[in-house]
């Protein structure tokens, strides 16, 4: 419940935000690689049993970044119904998320290619790297796939950190 009402509070002020600005046709290319960042306090609804910030709360949490990227993203082409879906997610968690504790979610976009886009997750409390996400999506509308060309991504854009986890993604997919 707690994740909704933060989604909710999220989407309506970030659309009054937008309402103020008029949509472009295209996009400058650096401004796709804007980090979205927001911190969020840790509240009784995030904990797990372990009194700390359970792992599936952290991709809850990326759910909201990338939702505001892509909302404003959107916005700004003039395709204010795209959506995503998740093809694969990996986390490397350093140190725990405690009770109360401020944290800070970094995501920046990574890259993309003619299919995927990719985003790199840093979440800190105060200073301290606490853990590290990458997540791969693919875009969609009500039609279908919608290809990251749509958004004014030419080419591909693959990074040495994409390359290498698409590898290891193709090892684990590799042994069925």
């Amino acid at each position: 419940m707690n994740m909704l009402i933060r989604f909710f509070i999220m989407m309506t002020l970030l659309k009054s935000q937008l309402k103020q600005q008029s949509a472009a046709s295209s996009i400058d290319p650096e401004q796709l690689f804007n980090p979205v960042q927001h911190s969020y306090r840790v509240l009784p609804h995030d904990m797990g049993f372990r009194n700390h910030l359970p792992n599936y709360r952290y991709l809850s949490f990326i759910e909201l970044n990338v939702t505001h990227w892509l909302t404003t993203i959107g916005h700004q082409v003039g395709m204010n119904d795209l959506m995503w879906i998740i093809s694969m997610q990996e986390m490397v968690y350093l140190k725990e998320i405690k009770f109360f504790d401020k944290m800070t979610l970094k995501s920046v976009l990574e890259g993309w290619d003619g299919k995927y886009l990719y985003f790199q997750h840093h979440f800190f409390v105060k200073n301290t790297l606490m853990a590290i996400g990458m997540t791969k999506f693919v875009l969609m509308n009500k039609a279908g796939k919608v290809v990251p060309e749509t958004l004014g991504m030419q080419d591909q854009h693959i990074t040495p950190v994409i390359d290498t986890w698409n590898g290891h993604q193709g090892a684990i997919k590799s042994q069925e």
